[in-house]
């Protein structure tokens, strides 16, 4: 038995009913959720909008990342729901104040309007994205094998849960697996050009997403560096030549995707690219951006008793918020490495496997050397890429099995058994909805991720039911958007950093002016300082109303006209 031989025909339905699986939970109900980081992005693209409409192309640089693609897509959003945005003379909005979503209801429209727009032009972008990976995929492992890796990629609940939000790294992971794919395809079949363009053209979006794949360019070199040791008729300098011409042309396409689609690249290229990769490097390695570390640099190096700590995080993180069906896919990959059987597998797609492993250990080993941040979705893409390989490696088994059952042969079968596994993926997911980010694998005893925006939603959703729910003040820890976006009356957001400044004059004072209190009691262990405000309120006062997701406390919702002046009293007094 030997792997599939491409038929256009089929390939053309499988596409057709791939994305009939995978797009419903990637478009249905994606406003019911907005995560702390959101509100950033939602006014970074909205300034960015502003910026291209007046030909201030020098102001479209907002961070290290540099997300020219996600300001991309709130643009897409803005076109489609308010359009007009750029002729009211406003300027651009901080991205730290409410300013942006106040002049929004001033002229009657609503950021979530904005946010659900954004999200599917961006949910538009990655499904594309996975179709492209499915038709280049194919040549290289079946399109069994490729349609079940796809599926299961686009449907594992973290990364599910991520490419449902406005924050680059749903974009950056399939604009990644695309660039490896092309390149992939490109050396194994046929070399055609048209292969060879699409996979720099996709290294270069992935750089306008997060300079952070920049470790794509690493492996693509090192796919070209073993051409050269393919037994051919060639001698050694003309493959050499002719890898070096083939990793130029990929720059080259990659460079001019990246220069066309950024227009600061136009006017201030210096300023641009001095601001992406010197910030991207003094962020990951210092912690902070290049502007603040620049007078005074102290960094205490990389630490490899520190890194190995930091990789083992990354792992059993990858392990916890994975599903048992990517567990035993990736298993069998690792069987099918092992065997030496090369009839049923052909080289293309050993080296598939490996290049796919090597290119998520790449993103593991970047954030655990840069140790600036280590939040798991950074690598995001990591999952991707071990979700292919966990696709790949079931695939192999139902050919296996379909070999040795011969009433397997049937095309219905193996059809069956995809249905079943990517079902029970999606079902992995469902239970989590709309929070899909919060997975944890059942295997492993603990609970998902907590305290990135999950829930806010349903606090917003309960103020609402009240009389008056227009006229209400409610007073939210860090509710800029996580919670103003769902609540029609009036946010003051509670700013961590008063906790964090001992500010309780200032803290108190708002309080009063409030008729609502809402603490995000998910964050008492990432954020300590909480437990400052938390302790005050237990002592003195009681919710109104506690909301739990999946059995866990996530929010109290207080009555400022229940506290008693004593609590008041006991707060002023912690005024540093």
């Amino acid at each position: 038995m030997k792997y599939e031989i491409y038929t256009r025909p089929r390939s053309i339905i499988l596409l057709f009913l791939l994305l009939a699986l995978i797009a419903p939970s990637h478009i249905i109900a994606n406003d019911r959720v907005v995560t702390i980081d959101e509100p950033w992005w939602v006014i970074s693209g909205s300034n960015y909008y502003y910026a291209l409409t007046h030909r201030d192309f020098s102001n479209t640089i907002y961070d290290y990342h540099p997300a020219v693609t996600t300001t991309w897509v709130v643009t897409a959003g803005m076109l489609s729901y308010f359009p007009q945005y750029r002729a009211y003379g406003q300027g651009y909005f901080d991205v730290r104040k409410p300013h942006f979503e106040e002049f929004l209801r001033e002229n009657g429209k609503e950021a979530l309007t904005l946010v659900r727009n954004s999200r599917l032009f961006q949910s538009l972008i990655i499904l594309g994205m996975a179709l492209t990976a499915f038709f280049f995929l194919q040549f290289l492992v079946g399109q069994t094998s490729a349609f079940l890796a796809i599926a299961l990629f686009m449907t594992a609940p973290y990364f599910l849960g991520h490419a449902r939000l406005l924050n680059h790294e749903g974009m950056l992971s399939v604009f990644v697996l695309v660039s490896f794919l092309g390149m992939q395809v490109y050396l194994n079949k046929g070399r055609k050009w048209t292969y060879l363009l699409v996979s720099g053209a996709a290294f270069g979006l992935a750089q306008l997403t997060k300079s952070s794949s920049i470790v794509v360019a690493g492996l693509v070199g090192l796919m070209l560096f073993v051409t050269l040791f393919k037994r051919d008729e060639k001698s050694i300098g003309r493959k050499t030549l002719e890898a070096g011409k083939v990793f130029a042309l990929w720059l080259i396409s990659a460079a001019l995707v990246y220069v066309i689609l950024w227009p600061g690249m136009w006017v201030a290229p210096d300023k641009m690219l001095a601001g992406v990769y010197g910030n991207a490097f003094s962020y990951a390695f210092q912690g902070a951006r290049l502007e603040v570390v620049v007078e005074e640099v102290q960094s205490s190096g990389p630490s490899l008793v520190l890194t190995l700590r930091e990789l083992a995080g990354y792992v059993r993180g990858w392990a916890a918020l994975s599903t048992p069906v990517t567990w035993t896919g990736f298993a069998l990959a690792v069987f099918m490495i092992a065997s030496k059987d090369k009839e049923r597998l052909p080289a293309p797609v050993k080296s598939t496997l490996v290049y796919l492993m090597l290119l998520g250990g790449l993103f593991i080993l970047l954030f655990s050397v840069a140790r600036g941040r280590n939040s798991l979705h950074y690598i995001l893409s990591s999952y991707v890429c071990f979700d292919v390989v966990a696709g790949i490696g079931w695939g192999y088994a139902l050919l296996r099995v379909r070999e040795r059952l011969g009433g397997w042969k049937h095309v219905y079968a193996p059809a069956l058994m995809i249905g079943v596994l990517t079902l029970i993926q999606i079902g992995s997911g469902i239970p989590h909805a709309p929070y899909y980010f919060t997975y944890h694998n059942p295997i492993i005893n603990g609970v998902g991720t907590s305290g990135y925006g999950e829930g806010y939603d349903q606090a917003a959703d309960y103020l609402m039911q009240k009389t008056n729910a227009h006229g209400l003040r409610a007073y939210v820890y860090n509710g800029m958007g996580t919670f103003s976006y769902f609540f029609e009356g009036e946010t003051l957001v509670f700013k961590r950093v008063h906790l964090l400044d001992d500010s309780f004059l200032e803290i108190s004072a708002e309080l009063r002016s409030s008729d609502y209190l809402v603490m995000y009691s998910a964050v008492r262990t990432n954020h300590p300082e909480t437990g400052k405000m938390f302790a005050v309120l237990e002592e003195y006062t009681e919710p109104e109303k506690i909301i739990f997701i999946k059995g866990l406390e996530y929010f109290r919702v207080y009555r400022v006209a229940d506290f008693p002046e004593s609590m008041y009293a006991a707060l002023e007094g912690m005024q540093r």
